[in-house]
């Protein structure tokens, strides 16, 4: 079961232009996958093996003059001496465009390892986990399943695989790949409160990051919450969300609010297994804001801190996400209500001051379409395309 890609027209236009390309992404969102049915010709090496790590790492020359023609390095992170190598050959045959395909899961090493070498040579895309949108197009899902959608989430091996509990994938998931992703970003003394830690998160999605609280939750220093929460954030686990501000200087020194990059991680951390659980689950609402944070990102390939933000003034009046893209501003709040009050929106309350701005409801109506209702835009994202927004893409 194949489950076409938004990514991908973004990919080709990277391999026409560049001479490496770096694919990004959490494990199991499906970098391999997407290369290789796009690429079914292209040579594959995974350096997930230890034996063919060490050869790439040990002697990056002689391991990357095998490959004449295009060629997938997957998972490079575990040989980051191939960075500046691929970077002599690169300059060697400039124009030898999309020869150098790369895929990694860890991200901040990753940049780094690229920031140092490649500079000006490589095209980076992130891939996340399977949109609403993806699963609506495909000939393969069925349109009755779109609420188990918002407990399942979008890893797409839940999907392709129907004799795959998404609970057994989630376990497995966290134990296979997290744990051990994690060990190599950081030293975990005791994995049970790391594992706690995990938990927490998931009960605290949406909401601003507090160290201290945190901290005295699992019993652990202050350093070492800042320390996990980046490693999450490296494995492409979750997301830190900084506030809007027109002084970009107070946009790095405010405190941040935290989601996850998948909605259905985030369920299986609370317990969650089924959609009753979910639309009767306490924390809904996070859930729900939680699932519209990760579609506008999947959709619109947006970047936090870069493009999306949260709004939070001195009187505490706060909207959930704000899109700054191409020189305009969209504010959204996301409900987990079919029907809203509007004075339970405060739109109103900031639209004075960013009178340009468009607004958007994103809520749980059954519409067949967005809706125009008053001064704002009403749509469901797990039932609607979102090309209406034309200014972000």
């Amino acid at each position: 079961m194949w489950f076409e890609r938004h990514l991908k027209n973004k990919l080709w236009e990277a391999l026409k232009s560049r001479p490496v390309v770096l694919l990004t992404g959490a494990r199991q969102t499906g970098k391999s996958s997407l290369l290789r049915h796009e690429l079914p010709d292209t040579e594959y090496v995974t350096l997930d093996y230890i034996a063919k790590a060490e050869e790439a790492e040990n002697n990056p020359s002689f391991f990357l003059s095998q490959f004449r023609n295009q060629v997938i390095l997957d998972e490079i992170q575990y040989a980051p001496s191939l960075f500046r190598e691929i970077k002599k050959f690169v300059d060697q045959q400039r124009k030898d465009y999309g020869k150098w395909i790369l895929t990694g899961s860890q991200k901040f090493p990753l940049m780094k390892g690229v920031s140092e070498s490649l500079a000006g040579r490589i095209r980076i895309l992130h891939l996340e986990t399977l949109s609403a949108k993806e699963l609506r197009k495909s000939k393969y899902f069925d349109q009755n399943q779109m609420n188990d959608f918002l407990w399942i989430g979008g890893y797409p091996e839940i999907w392709a695989n129907e004799l795959l509990s998404p609970q057994d994938f989630f376990q497995d998931y966290i134990q296979t790949y997290l744990e051990r992703d994690l060990k190599d970003i950081i030293h975990v003394r005791n994995l049970r409160d790391f594992q706690r830690f995990i938990r927490i998160c998931a009960s605290r999605s949406g909401q601003l990051v507090n160290y201290s609280d945190l901290a005295n939750s699992i019993g652990v220093s202050g350093i070492t919450i800042k320390t996990w929460l980046s490693a999450l954030e490296t494995a492409g686990i979750i997301y830190l969300l900084p506030p809007y501000y027109a002084n970009i200087g107070k946009r790095l020194i405010k405190a941040p609010k935290l989601y996850f990059a998948d909605h259905g991680l985030m369920a299986f951390l609370l317990n969650i297994s089924s959609f009753q659980n979910w639309n009767e689950h306490p924390y809904k609402g996070q859930l729900w804001e939680n699932f519209v944070f990760t579609e506008f990102v999947k959709t619109f390939h947006l970047i936090p801190g870069r493009n999306i933000f949260f709004y939070r003034d001195q009187n505490g009046v706060e909207i959930d996400f704000v899109i700054e893209a191409n020189g305009n501003l969209q504010f959204i709040e996301a409900k987990a209500f079919e029907r809203i009050d509007d004075r339970k929106l405060n739109f109103n309350k900031v639209i004075k001051y960013f009178p340009q701005a468009e607004c958007v409801l994103a809520n749980t109506n059954l519409e067949s379409r967005p809706m125009r209702l008053k001064n704002y835009l009403a749509v469901n994202p797990l039932l609607h395309d979102m090309q209406w927004i034309n200014s972000i893409s």
